[in-house]
């Protein structure tokens, strides 16, 4: 079974579906805001690394965009159900990442989960239109159609129901993502989603996660 608690390898990142150390040896240490005790450490990624998890996800999502509606939404439901198969070790790594308590753990799960929930219906709901148009012989046409490569800069506070808000209707829609989660909260803002994404049929490169400063990746 994945091994999500703080003590698991989170020193990797995600890029094409594959754990890599990137093209640094830096690392960045995170900390328990309670003890100020290291926990685990992340990569520290460069542009390079970014740039090739771009190249990646422009790759996977001409592909995923051709997916069936109800296989992207399949695909989102085999993650909510990864998150409450794992809801323990999540209630444990949002404590020891950003001293949540108890009661913000599950409260952050069911609001990650109700936002999961919600994209899985996407699919589903991306319909076009269709109207005659005031000039003879035309129509007026409306698409819906994915965007592309979905950039996710998610913040620290509620890491893991703010990414969800991004990453899962993202995914859903069509297209892939790069993930860049806080510094404060890589691991459950980012590096997990990695890891439970791993348990469904997501399709490689359509989820890609970078750990790093803002400063020289954010951008």
């Amino acid at each position: 079974m994945t091994d999500l608690s703080i003590d698991a390898d989170w020193n990797s990142l995600y890029i094409n579906g594959e754990w890599t150390s990137g093209e640094s040896e830096e690392t960045l240490a995170v900390e328990d805001p309670s003890t100020r005790e290291t926990v685990a450490e992340v990569p520290a990624a460069t542009e390079a690394d970014v740039d090739e998890a771009y190249e990646v996800a422009v790759d996977a999502q001409r592909e995923w965009r051709e997916h069936p509606p109800a296989a992207r939404g399949q695909v989102i439901q085999e993650f909510l159900h990864a998150v409450q198969e794992h809801s323990e070790e999540i209630v444990d790594l949002l404590s020891a990442e950003v001293g949540g308590t108890r009661v913000m753990g599950e409260t952050s799960i069911q609001i990650a989960s109700d936002h999961g929930a919600e994209a899985a219906t996407l699919p589903r709901r991306m319909k076009g239109e269709h109207a005659e148009s005031n000039i003879p012989g035309k129509e007026n046409v409306l698409q819906r159609n994915p965007i592309g490569v979905v950039t996710v800069i998610s913040p620290w506070n509620f890491p893991l129901n703010l990414s969800m808000r991004a990453v899962a209707p993202a995914i859903a829609a069509g297209n892939s993502v790069v993930l860049k989660p806080a510094t404060n909260s890589p691991i459950t803002g980012g590096l997990l989603f990695a890891k439970l994404f791993e348990e469904t049929d997501l399709p490689r490169g359509v989820l890609n996660v970078v750990t790093g400063r803002g400063s020289e990746i954010g951008d």
